[in-house]
């Protein structure tokens, strides 16, 4: 697809996909992974140059989104925890993650921007498997109670990332497995002078390093970073079941790549059981591992994917956002 890019907005940053500024522990973009038309007449799509967080802001901005849109195709980024659904006609929204019950139509699941850990030695099979989370343990507080209510209103458990994580932690500290927990006050990747960085990425890294299982949680968003992080290193991620919809546009993650778990109860644990009991040697499990990383680095690797999304036909595009 040729894709114009629309006008900017009051100096407002701009995404990645077009500023090439990426965050804390992400991957830099190599290069802009679309062909930009020069005139909106040789395009065949628009991009809008901020994240909906911003731009919803301003009807006036909003108006002008919508009169272009009656000649093109508009893609917009909305991939905020809590994502803001502007009503843009004949758009597409790039998302991190749907919520549980709400349609994908109009919508592209895309994957996280992570920093990939496929540096990391391959896992020793050992005879009783280690498994981990480390991240931010959010408190049940009314904001984001009410949050989550506002995004979720029919799935107030599944729909609530700080319980998700609650009832996650809970089941595993009463496993008979390894369980390496490190529960932070604040979100790991974010800059906000509670924690040092270094150390806390460093826990973060080694946590996964140590591990065969990796609990994905998802967070104020139904998704999670580290399940592709935990795939980039080619550890089996465990993820509680808040019908999540992973990026599909390049292919479907095996279903064997993946555990996918009640949110508690004792049947967690016998799907880790299970699961690691398929494991029949090192160099099986070296195996397993090495199919993880190719997963993670042909479906799942952010630039890789962007790249692939904006490489189809309009055709093709409208297909895997549902409407044709």
């Amino acid at each position: 697809m040729k894709i114009f890019i629309a006008e900017s907005y009051r100096n407002h940053s701009e995404i990645e996909l077009i500023s090439g500024t990426v965050g804390l522990f992400q991957e830099p973009l190599t290069s802009r992974p679309f062909i930009e038309a020069k005139t909106l007449e040789s395009s065949e799509a628009i991009l809008v140059p901020h994240d909906a967080y911003y731009f919803s802001k301003y009807p006036e901005y909003l108006k002008y989104l919508n009169e272009i849109s009656n000649r093109k195709l508009v893609i917009f980024s909305d991939r905020g925890d809590f994502p803001k659904k502007p009503k843009i006609k004949n758009s597409v929204a790039l998302r991190v993650a749907i919520n549980p019950g709400e349609s994908c139509v109009g919508k592209v699941v895309i994957p996280y921007n992570v920093e990939s850990l496929e540096y990391l030695p391959y896992k020793k099979l050992e005879l009783r498997p280690t498994v981990s989370f480390v991240g931010f343990m959010p408190l049940i507080s009314l904001g984001r109670v009410r949050n989550a209510l506002l995004q979720n209103p029919f799935h107030p458990i599944t729909g609530n990332g700080a319980v998700v994580r609650r009832l996650t932690n809970r089941t595993l500290l009463t496993s008979d497995f390894s369980y390496i927990q490190i529960l932070r006050k604040s979100y790991g990747a974010l800059d906000d002078g509670q924690i040092d960085l270094g150390r806390s990425r460093s826990e973060y890294v080694n946590a996964i390093d140590e591990s065969d299982f990796v609990a994905c949680p998802r967070g104020d968003a139904n998704q999670s970073a580290r399940f592709y992080e935990s795939l980039s290193a080619g550890r089996i991620p465990v993820v509680p079941d808040t019908s999540i919809i992973f990026p599909h546009a390049m292919g479907r993650i095996a279903p064997n790549h993946y555990i996918n778990s009640p949110l508690h109860g004792s049947r967690v644990n016998a799907l880790i059981s299970n699961y690691h009991e398929t494991i029949t040697n090192q160099t099986h499990y070296n195996f397993l591992q090495n199919e993880l990383r190719q997963s993670f680095v042909k479906n799942f690797r952010f630039e890789t994917f962007v790249k692939n999304i904006f490489g189809i036909s309009i055709n093709h595009f409208l297909k895997i956002a549902y409407l044709l």
